[in-house]
């Protein structure tokens, strides 16, 4: 999704402005910066990061602003945690406009549709599913990264709807038709995150850092 700056008021760009920098000092001075010590885990993080970028810039739609593309923050979310997934998606966004995709006036707008939102949905869900449901491997994957990766599209792309429609940018009848497209996207968003976290939880478990064999394996 890019929300253009031109169609939005300058009071849906600022909240997101605040918003985002609140949130981005925030995870600067939580986020467990050990994890990135050793130079094979910096380089699993950037290369997410850019793999973020490129997934972000292929995008299908009809109308501006409500474009489609895989979103793929709910395996950054699950590897890395929230902070660092706030980052991740920060950094992809920036290449995105650098290359002249989005602009630096809606630049915060859409890092919360296509990052804050889902990675909030992501981590919030895997939360709830650790807590209060058995910790099994399919709970996993199936319940945080397949289910989380559909219910993270769903919401953000919703989202992103509401503020073109509360904007005034669009009307229901201008964005009826894109609507189809959000239950589209939710199969194959939710079979890549659960196909990605099934491979690394398999050959890579020390890229993962909200799954331990010790909680989801051992004994079941």
């Amino acid at each position: 999704m890019n929300l253009a700056a031109v169609h939005l008021s300058v009071t849906w760009l600022l909240i997101a402005h605040l918003g985002y920098a609140a949130i981005l000092l925030f995870s600067l001075f939580s986020a467990p910066w050990y994890h990135l010590k050793r130079a094979d885990d910096a380089n699993v993080f950037f290369a997410a990061s850019i793999l973020l970028w490129l997934a972000w810039r292929s995008s299908v739609g009809i109308t501006g602003g409500m474009e489609f593309h895989l979103l793929l923050v709910t395996s950054v979310t699950l590897m890395f945690g929230w902070q660092f997934a706030v980052f991740a998606v920060s950094i992809a966004q920036l290449c995105l406009t650098f290359e002249g995709v989005g602009d630096w006036m809606n630049y915060s707008l859409n890092l919360w549709v296509n990052g804050m939102i889902p990675i909030a949905i992501t981590f919030g869900l895997f939360k709830i599913l650790y807590f209060s449901l058995p910790k099994h491997f399919f709970i996993y994957i199936y319940g945080s990264a397949f289910f989380g990766g559909a219910l993270s599209m769903a919401i953000s792309r919703l989202v992103g709807m509401a503020i073109l429609l509360l904007s005034g940018t669009y009307t229901w009848m201008q964005l009826k038709d894109e609507s189809a497209f959000i239950f589209i996207m939710l199969f194959p968003e939710a079979f890549i995150n659960g196909l990605i976290m099934t491979v690394l939880v398999a050959y890579r478990p020390t890229w993962v850092s909200s799954f331990s064999d010790q909680h989801y394996l051992k004994g079941k």
